[in-house]
């Protein structure tokens, strides 16, 4: 049973937000410095990275690791270059300006959540389809999971203290499948009758 403890996940109380859209989850910012996301660097991303390295931990947003030369798994007697991690929670500032200075294309940095991600929204018991469904992030302060009352009926939920669970695909093949074949837009209607599933309440 201990199975379903899985790491990229958080669980907090929900509460409703008509501002929301029908495909957004407000994530407290305490959650969003915690869940990360490992994106590889490029030419295209290097100086938002850079900054993220910048910021450290503890501002959101920022990033917890650095992984320079993640793809080496050499032997470090035989001088062969191998995998550093650089945990920049540890660190102040005058380090991580380090850590950005040596940053080059292909390493790996795991930044905050931030807004637009996609993730995995679910209540449980999840007992059909669209118990769990891809939202797209938008992070604001105080401490519920906050999304629009129009989604409540395929999630069964009310307001009356349930908790939900997200989940933050860690790659981008899953965060593709999410937002392709798991977005709420894609699952407006029940499968069997047609019937609206998602609509005003």
């Amino acid at each position: 049973m201990l199975g379903k403890r899985v790491d990229f996940t958080g669980r907090t109380v929900i509460s409703p937000d008509p501002n929301c859209a029908i495909d957004e989850v407000i994530v407290p910012v305490d959650m969003a410095k915690t869940l990360t996301y490992p994106e590889r660097v490029n030419r295209y991303n290097f100086e938002k990275l850079k900054n993220l390295i910048l910021m450290g931990s503890d501002v959101h947003p920022g990033a917890n690791n650095v992984y320079l030369n993640p793809d080496a798994s050499g032997n470090p007697e035989d001088g062969e270059p191998q995998t550093e991690i650089r945990p920049l929670h540890i660190m102040n500032r005058n380090w991580r300006k380090k850590v950005a200075d040596e940053l080059k294309i292909g390493d790996i940095v795991e930044r905050h959540l931030e807004n637009g991600d996609c993730v995995l929204f679910n209540r449980q018991p999840s007992l059909h389809r669209v118990s769990i469904m891809a939202h797209r992030v938008r992070v604001m302060p105080f401490r519920t999971l906050r999304f629009n009352e129009c989604v409540c009926k395929p999630y069964n939920a009310d307001f009356d203290g349930d908790e939900m669970n997200i989940h933050l695909p860690q790659t981008e093949e899953a965060q593709a499948d999410a937002r392709i074949l798991m977005d709420v837009k894609n699952n407006l209607m029940i499968p069997r009758s047609g019937d609206p599933l998602i609509a005003a309440t």
